[in-house]
């Protein structure tokens, strides 16, 4: 990753301690790029997670980093009497996702008669419904009861200055961009240094050929 990109929220992470508990969601890297460029000349911006996984995500309590949010699974619903889930949500995988769908069949809370796995390069779990149900019916049935939905609470809880604080993805951006202002500026100085040796060194040569110090 490049220097000026915040890798804690590229990544995210979680985990837990005594009376506290972080939980970091990942976010694009180019957005990320891009709200730092926005950062550093002053300009609004927003960001919100970003899942390889891909899905659905409801961001309207996000808080910045200090909320939750709600992912879904894309479901293709073009034929009526069968549901073909294209992308999974945040947090689970095909294997999970399908034992929560049999889970809620076996409870009575669906009605499907087979599930399929074709999942390679891409996901694919086709659901074939029960006689007589519509897939525009199960939908919902499907976010409800099994884990096709799912609620995500965050919390930035991060170390700095060797003691825990909550930040927001805003506080991040903002620290980073400044501590990049910082790196840059001392790699400046630091040019500059060497370009007043080298002038300093050229103007020594001058004064010794000019005044022909060599003879």
């Amino acid at each position: 990753f490049p220097a000026k990109v915040p890798v804690l929220l590229a990544l995210g992470t979680e985990g837990i301690a005594v009376g506290m508990a972080t939980r970091i969601l990942p976010h694009n890297l180019i957005e990320l790029l891009e709200a730092q460029v926005a950062c550093l000349k002053g300009k609004p911006y927003q960001l919100y997670p970003d899942f390889p996984t891909g899905g659905l995500l409801d961001v309207s309590e996000y808080n910045d980093g200090n909320g939750k949010v709600l992912a879904r699974a894309r479901m293709d619903v073009k034929d009526p009497k069968r549901i073909v889930i294209r992308e999974v949500p945040f947090g689970s995988t095909t294997e999970s996702l399908i034992a929560s769908i049999e889970d809620a069949a076996k409870k009575g809370k669906l009605k499907i008669a087979t599930i399929s796995d074709y999942t390679a390069e891409n996901v694919e779990i086709e659901i074939h419904l029960a006689r007589g149900i519509k897939s525009s019916d199960t939908v919902d049935a499907l976010y409800a009861f099994t884990d096709c939905e799912s609620s995500i609470s965050t919390s930035m809880m991060v170390i700095k200055d060797n003691r825990p604080h909550i930040m927001s993805v805003t506080d991040v951006i903002k620290h980073n961009a400044d501590r990049l202002v910082e790196v840059l500026t001392a790699e400046l100085k630091i040019e500059q240094g060497h370009l007043r040796d080298r002038l300093h060194a050229k103007t020594l040569e001058q004064i010794f050929i000019e005044n022909r110090v060599y003879k």
